[in-house]
């Protein structure tokens, strides 16, 4: 059972968020979180699945938030993969284009994330918990 903090907790951002979580669950989940998502107006649709200061500030945002297990894993992962691009002599182009799509992806699934750290006190280490697409029931 969810927790949805009231007014007072979260700015009023996370909270039309928090809404749309509590209501449909990750964006994508189910055909109709999907059909939510695609309603909503586009400046939205980016509030909801992208989270830009994750995207720029990258485990740094996890950690700011209070995920930090979330967050060591995010920079365990990226060391990992940046010791392995030298390690291999991956050419500097595919490095950078490869860190681009990482933090990217990290920043659609950290509003997700600080949702489930809020609303119901989740303490994984697993950044990616609960995205798993819900099928047929």
């Amino acid at each position: 059972m969810t927790n949805v903090p009231d007014s007072t907790e979260v700015p009023a951002a996370w909270q039309q968020r928090f809404a749309f979580f509590q209501q449909y669950g990750p964006v994508g989940s189910t055909p109709e979180a999907k059909a939510a998502y695609r309603a909503l107006p586009f400046g939205a649709r980016m509030r909801l699945g992208f989270n830009i200061w994750a995207f720029l500030f990258g485990p740094v945002y996890f950690l700011v938030k209070g995920m930090w297990r979330k967050g060591l894993t995010v920079l365990g992962v990226a060391v990992t993969l940046g010791v392995a691009s030298v390690l291999l002599g991956v050419p500097d182009n595919w490095d950078r284009a490869f860190a681009i799509g990482f933090t990217a992806a990290i920043a659609t699934v950290t509003n997700w994330a600080y949702y489930l750290h809020v609303a119901e006190g989740s303490q994984s280490w697993n950044p990616l918990e609960g995205l798993r697409r819900k099928g047929p029931a």
